[in-house]
């Protein structure tokens, strides 16, 4: 198709009338079947047809709803930016939507959940999860503008509101080479696994080059096993520290070690990120503490901005421009423990 596609080439496509189309479009779906609204959102999708947002008016008049995607809120990053984002929204006299996926499914819930978010007619969505491609999200999102949040994000069109996961990788870096610890073992998962976990360990492992530190990459999953085979490498190698992409691993570790009677920190030291779990600080867990509420207020106000901008930008749908999206980062900060400690005299040899 060498033209843009019209609304009459979705309704032909989706085998609905151009004014049930246009209802979905330009009044949120009012009056529309959920089998209609589901058909003309996929055949949107097919054909690559965006809804000029300006010209309904669609983001003032139905913009009291906004939408959150998010993972699996059982990991305390998600839970608080979960707590943190209704926070936030309902500061502005709106209402939050939320669907949460399963952080073990593979993107599939996630496409999902968007789709029923939609299908909510929500004015903005924001999508805090670790998985979907941003490719992905912006086939599925034809219509409604959207916000990146608490993930990382550099894609040109969409806007996104993230953790500065490359500085945390250097926090750790930095503190595990001031105890002294020259050789360590770090967890990785796949990039399919966990963004974030990707994100922050390539960073770690580049800083910790640059700081002569050596790092030995172990498989994480499943995780029960990779704490083990972590365990395993650092007794054999005399590895003297176990970084982990996230506190909920560190914590498996630290039964771990229990087990084997091993000592925190003075047979392995370990070290996670996230700093959000209640008790934290009183088993002395060194980790990153993330500044989920300073990511929430930001995203929140940001979103604002970009429905305005849907007044006022004859564009089409904010947060899907053809360029120059905005990419905020914020850091968090290193909270010291005691499981990070200087290097023991026997593994110095």
């Amino acid at each position: 198709m060498t033209r843009p596609p019209t609304m009459e080439d979705v309704a032909r496509a989706a085998g609905v009338s151009r004014s049930t189309v246009s209802r979905v479009f330009q009044n949120a779906g009012e009056r529309v079947s959920a089998d209609a609204l589901i058909k003309v959102h996929e055949a949107a999708k097919r054909l690559g047809y965006v809804h000029n947002l300006v010209a309904s008016g669609l983001a003032m008049r139905h913009g009291r709803q906004l939408g959150l995607l998010i993972r699996d809120a059982t990991n305390p990053a998600y839970g608080h930016l979960h707590s943190e984002m209704n926070r936030a929204v309902e500061a502005t006299g709106r209402t939050l939507i939320s669907v949460t996926a399963f952080r073990h499914d593979y993107g599939t819930a996630e496409v999902q959940g968007l789709n029923r978010l939609m299908g909510q007619r929500v004015a903005g969505l924001f999508v805090g999860t670790g998985v979907t491609s941003a490719e992905d999200l912006l086939e599925t999102v034809t219509s409604t503008p959207m916000l990146i949040v608490g993930r990382p994000n550099d894609h040109p069109q969409i806007e996104s509101v993230s953790y500065d996961e490359r500085a945390h990788g250097r926090m750790v870096a930095e503190e595990v080479a001031a105890k002294g610890h020259r050789r360590i073992a770090i967890l990785v998962a796949p990039l399919l696994y966990s963004r974030v976990f990707d994100l922050r360990m390539r960073s770690l492992i580049e800083h910790c080059r640059e700081l002569g530190v050596e790092t030995v990459p172990i498989d994480l999953l499943p995780v029960e096993q990779g704490v083990v085979r972590a365990l395993d490498a650092a007794r054999a190698e005399g590895l003297s520290c176990i970084v982990c992409p996230v506190d909920y691993v560190a914590l498996e570790l630290l039964r771990a070690t229990r087990a084997r009677d091993m000592r925190v920190p003075e047979d392995v030291s370990t070290v996670g990120f996230d700093g959000l779990a209640d008790g934290l600080d009183l088993i002395g867990l060194a980790t990153v503490q993330l500044p989920v509420a300073a990511v929430a207020r930001t995203a929140v106000a940001r979103m604002e901005e970009l429905l305005v901008r849907a007044q006022e930008s004859p564009e089409g749908p904010p947060g899907t421009e053809t360029a120059g999206a905005e990419h905020a980062l914020s850091a968090g900060r290193f909270q010291p423990g005691r499981t990070l400690g200087p290097v023991s005299e026997h593994l110095r040899a």
